[in-house]
């Protein structure tokens, strides 16, 4: 039997989204102070009551935020590794995507990954999201390792390695200061010499 979503469960979850993307674009365009559940019910066309019924306060706003970032960062790299079954194509695609889902939500990146509000600490349940979302380039590469098309220390440190410098060229491009004419391809050929080192036969030192 179909099992239907009640349409109050599906208005709300939709309000929330949208809610939430308002919210970051108000974040990246004016700043942590001019982020007000108020302002946010005013910029969304939406009660005041039901911002606060979605997300009790600003915190609760923020680790929503938060969550729906890396999310939406899981479910993208975890879709990347599923479409390919060699182990080194499908580690390009999560170098791809992601790229892409940060280019698609610049407007949570900051808050993400930077100091966008001073003081915010996501709480425990946001952080787990965030470390689940980790999870799919680590076992990408634990791919390759088992394949032997890779070879050198441990699965986590070198995609903390390929995090690092996939995080550093997209932090870049999206402040403006990748000094390339084509940041698709400088990103690209970042992430190849990033994977050099670990390449299995050419590994140094």
């Amino acid at each position: 039997m179909l099992t239907r979503v009640p349409a109050v469960k599906t208005h709300t979850a939709d309000l929330a989204a949208r809610l939430v993307d308002e919210a970051g674009r108000l974040l990246a365009r004016e700043g942590a102070a001019a982020l007000t559940l108020r302002r946010l019910a005013t910029a969304s066309g939406t009660s005041t009551m039901a911002v606060y019924t979605l997300f009790g306060d600003k915190q609760g706003l923020l680790r929503a935020m938060y969550r729906t970032g890396f999310d939406r960062l899981g479910a993208a790299l975890r879709t990347a590794a599923a479409t390919q079954d060699d182990p080194v194509e499908a580690l390009v695609a999560l170098g791809q995507a992601y790229r892409d889902t940060a280019l698609a939500n610049p407007h949570l990146y900051g808050l993400m990954f930077g100091t966008a509000v001073p003081g915010f600490v996501p709480d425990d349940d946001a952080k787990a999201v965030a470390d689940a979302a980790y999870e799919p380039l680590v076992e990408g590469v634990r791919r390759c390792l088992h394949a032997g098309t890779m070879a050198g220390t441990a699965a986590e440190r070198i995609a903390l390695h390929l995090w690092s410098v996939s995080h550093g060229m997209v932090s870049l491009e999206l402040a403006g200061h990748l000094p390339a004419p084509d940041p698709a391809t400088a990103y690209v050929e970042a992430m190849v010499y990033a994977g050099i080192p670990f390449v299995a036969g050419g590994e140094r030192g």
